[in-house]
């Protein structure tokens, strides 16, 4: 809807005398359009701060869901570990009766619990298995902190790349406004024709429909920053960060550290896995009773089993190796991300640099341009110059004015991906 409205205003190139009546009443129906269509801006707040973004974001992101699943199984498998039996303990009946049968009378029931039993050193590592998950708890804690941190970055990043092409763009509509006045002056001395007159118009009218672009980009940024947070209000001053001193990917790392705690549970799920293949000792405690025919008095007796299972390596290896390839898989994924890491720093340190020496050019470029366009008006309204040639000028200082400021729109916002990427928070 906005670049068919857009269109429409460029194409707009024959407006009556009281253009600049028109083109005020053209603006209004479109900033109904917007309102009536819930693009309206967000508030701006002075005293919103980052923690209070972050803090709302972290109760949006889809991935705050996991947390409290997976503190909820550190626990279970904590206590599993300090349990005194290996697992769950069973009750075992048996009765015979020859009723159907001999029927001499005999009768025998039995009743018992089996309780599994710990083998040596399976006990240690449950106790590991559990501390393994706890510990994978707290680092993935911090590596969604840095996610959800690199989310706020990025679309306050596009906010402020929004809002620096809005002002540039009121800038270009003040500067064709400027124009406008110099040529209806000029025209009405009767010292321009008329065409020229029409084409300063239609500057104005290009750049207010430019203008319109600019707005619909902030407001598609501005809904990425209500969808990611939830707030309907944004800060008023834009984030700036410096850049830090490190220049290497830590293993300390945020999301390192959660693909480590990652590698040392599927250690110890191996090891797990091994026990389990294995199988536990099983020691049954009960009672007897049984009676050989019915002229025999009833005999009760207290029964005692220990089951203990043996052999088969071949097994237990089959039956753990789906455990030990996860644990490769596990180390591989922080290899493959530590490569990442790396290689995204690199790159952004590169242009960080590029960025860095562009800077004075493209400042100096700015000034001169901006000057060379008020030397260019001054010069028209004189009569010593052609409109087209001021249009020319203004073209170019615009040109420029937009080079420099989204320059230093980018070179904040590789610095905050630079940060991110070392695995500050901000």
């Amino acid at each position: 809807m906005f670049s068919m409205l857009a269109r429409i205003c460029a194409n707009k190139l024959i407006l009556p005398r009281n253009s600049g009546l028109a083109l005020v009443t053209l603006m209004l129906p479109l900033q109904a359009v917007l309102a009536q269509h819930d693009h309206a801006p967000l508030r701006v707040s002075d005293t919103l701060t980052f923690n209070d973004i972050y803090a709302s974001a972290v109760v949006k992101a889809p991935e705050a869901l996991e947390t409290p699943v997976r503190e909820t199984q550190a626990v279970s498998f904590r206590q599993s570990g300090g349990s005194l039996i290996a697992g769950q303990p069973s009750l075992q009946m048996n009765y015979y009766d020859d009723g159907l049968l001999d029927d001499v009378g005999l009768q025998e029931f039995e009743y018992g619990v089996q309780v599994p039993l710990w083998r040596p050193g399976q006990k240690r590592d449950a106790r590991q298995l559990g501390k393994s998950y706890e510990e994978q708890v707290e680092r993935w804690k911090s590596a969604l902190a840095w996610i959800v941190a690199g989310r706020v970055r990025q679309v306050l990043g596009e906010i402020a790349v929004a809002e620096a092409g809005l002002l540039l763009q009121e800038h270009a509509v003040a500067d064709a406004e400027r124009l406008r006045e110099v040529t209806a002056t000029l025209f009405n001395a009767g010292e321009v024709a008329r065409l020229e007159l029409m084409q300063s118009e239609s500057l104005l009218v290009q750049k207010q429909a430019d203008l319109l672009q600019a707005q619909a980009a902030m407001v598609d940024a501005e809904r990425s920053y209500v969808v990611i947070t939830g707030l309907q209000e944004r800060p008023a001053v834009t984030l700036t960060e410096t850049r830090v001193n490190e220049e290497d990917i830590q293993e300390t790392h945020p999301w390192l550290q959660y693909l480590r705690s990652s590698v040392d549970l599927a250690d110890s799920l191996v090891r797990q896995s091994e026990h389990n293949a294995k199988g536990n000792p099983t020691l049954t405690l009960g009672s007897r009773q049984e009676r050989p025919d019915r002229f025999q008095q009833s005999i009760s007796s207290v029964s005692l089993q220990l089951s203990i299972p043996f052999g088969g390596k071949n097994f237990v290896s089959s039956r753990s190796s789906s455990a030990r390839r996860d644990k490769v898989d596990a180390e591989v994924a922080w290899q493959n991300a530590w490569i990442e890491l790396n290689r995204q720093l690199h790159e952004v340190e590169h242009d960080l640099y590029i960025l860095d020496q562009e800077e004075p050019l493209r400042r100096t470029q700015a000034e001169l341009s901006r000057e060379r366009f008020d030397m260019a008006l001054t010069a028209f309204s004189l009569g010593e110059v052609t409109l087209a040639q001021v249009v020319i000028a203004q073209q170019e200082a615009q040109e420029s004015d937009r080079a420099l400021q989204m320059l230093l729109a980018e070179s904040q916002r590789q610095v905050t991906q630079y940060n991110q990427l070392i695995g500050v928070m901000p």
